[in-house]
């Protein structure tokens, strides 16, 4: 009676997988430099979203009077924070997913992200100022 193997030796399995933990140690650092990149760019787009809402909003005459002098949006790891109910409205609007934002990256993390609208003197309107 003859018997047919049919499997994998255990020197062909070790092989692949020393090839596999071979690619995986090649590739590991490029996959976590890239999702840091898309983390810093997500952030970077939820910041930019919130400074544009804020700037349509005090030129939209719906929200223009319902929006204080000296409001802030704050963003930072815990979330998004806005001290201003007219200004809230207005980012509902423009910016609807905004209480959903985050910040993501380690480049950002220990940081926060600030909106401030407040009246410019000269003119009497106001104007939208962010910084990280």
């Amino acid at each position: 009676m003859k018997k047919t193997n049919k499997g994998f030796s255990l020197v062909e399995l070790i092989i692949v997988i020393a090839i596999m933990a071979i690619l995986i140690g090649v590739l590991a650092p490029q996959y976590i430099k890239y999702v840091e990149k898309s983390r810093i760019s997500s952030d970077q787009d939820c910041a930019d979203s919130l400074k544009n809402a804020a700037m349509t909003a005090t030129t939209d005459e719906e929200y223009i009077y319902s929006i204080s002098d000296k409001s802030t949006i704050k963003f930072s790891k815990s979330g998004v924070a806005c001290t201003d109910k007219g200004l809230q409205a207005a980012l509902n609007e423009y910016f609807a997913k905004w209480t959903e934002c985050k910040v993501k990256s380690k480049s950002y993390q220990g940081k926060t992200y600030t909106v401030t609208v407040s009246e410019d003197t000269k003119t009497n309107a106001l104007k939208v100022t962010a910084t990280w």
